[in-house]
């Protein structure tokens, strides 16, 4: 049982490294699951970070163990490696973004990266046998510079646009459709403008997006906070919100900031009512995405609406 535990930890720090090396490669093509525009996607470096780290971790933490007189430790540690594609699988599952995600090129990376471990745990773990690099069998070498070659080769195919983009817009038509269906007596009974509907959607999406229905739930729990964010809108209250009481509150809110900015033009009114309902400025640039996309793809219905904040800047 202890053993389980440290191979799950050691999955869990697997999974946080993979997602930091992720968030620091972007601007070299790594795809992350996001509901906002990829950068153009490297096919070679998605695949060595998705389907390989997990055969690297390994290797380095058997070095390690090797090297440091307990052989034993490295015995079992394929487990790391299916440990951490299952929590990969539930952490998409609970944060509710499995409609984003590529699944074929899931099962692929994941079936590789698994293969790949494999492959490492017989082949260079199990063998009692120090992992360092041997400087007398530097021939070995030659085929690191090979695959440094074709890496680098790889690496500059890239991809862009296609099914990842689909994948946002189907997300975002069917988190409206949803809201549409559950809230839209509660929005409309508030803010009949459509410039006005149009930011609310747009905000309540982007929060489902950020606390999905788990994370809600798991916020109403905390009981001890004075004042906490919660329901599907994320208004601040003193005590704990239904996704409905947050609508209503959330629309009552947006409706005050679109009244008192109302001598701006439409294009600063939207952006002051967007931050004085979060005032973070990548939050701003998020709503405004997700206004976008509602209106050309989603729900066509708020294109006039969007044009006319638009074409208030001069767009």
């Amino acid at each position: 049982m202890t053993l389980v535990a440290a191979h799950i930890i050691l999955a869990l720090a697997l999974f946080q490294l993979v997602n930091w090396i992720g968030e620091h490669a972007t601007d070299f093509g790594y795809a992350s699951t996001t509901l906002f525009e990829e950068p153009n996607e490297s096919l070679a470096l998605n695949f060595f970070i998705r389907a390989l780290a997990p055969a690297v971790f390994m290797l380095a933490l058997s070095a390690t163990a090797v090297a440091a007189g307990h052989a034993d430790l490295r015995v079992g540690i394929y487990w790391v490696a299916i440990y951490y594609y299952a929590l990969r699988v539930i952490y998409i599952l609970v944060m509710n973004i499995h409609r984003l995600v590529s699944w074929p090129r899931f099962v692929f990376h994941s079936g590789v990266g698994l293969a790949a471990a494999w492959l490492v745990y017989q082949t260079l773990i199990l063998p009692n046998r120090s992992l360092l690099p041997n400087l007398d069998t530097a021939g070995n070498e030659l085929w690191l510079a090979i695959f440094a070659f074709l890496y680098a080769a790889a690496n500059k195919v890239t991809v862009s646009g296609g099914p990842g983009a689909r994948r946002r817009n189907a997300f975002i038509t069917r988190s409206y459709n949803r809201a549409e269906l559950s809230y839209s007596a509660l929005i409309n009974e508030r803010n009949s403008d459509d410039k006005l509907q149009l930011i609310t959607y747009a905000i309540l999406i982007y929060e489902d997006y950020c606390r999905p229905p788990s994370m809600r739930t798991l916020e109403r729990l905390f009981f001890w906070k004075l004042q906490r964010t919660t329901g599907i809108m994320q208004v601040a209250s003193s005590t704990a919100l239904s996704d409905e009481e947050s609508v209503k509150l959330g629309a009552q809110k947006l409706s005050a900031s679109w009244q008192r900015f109302a001598e701006e033009n439409l294009y600063q009114r939207t952006l002051l009512t967007v931050t004085d309902y979060n005032k973070d400025s990548d939050y701003l640039h998020r709503v405004l995405e997700v206004m976008e996309i509602l209106a050309k793809r989603a729900a066509p219905r708020f294109l006039p609406a969007y044009n006319a904040i638009m074409g208030s800047l001069g767009y």
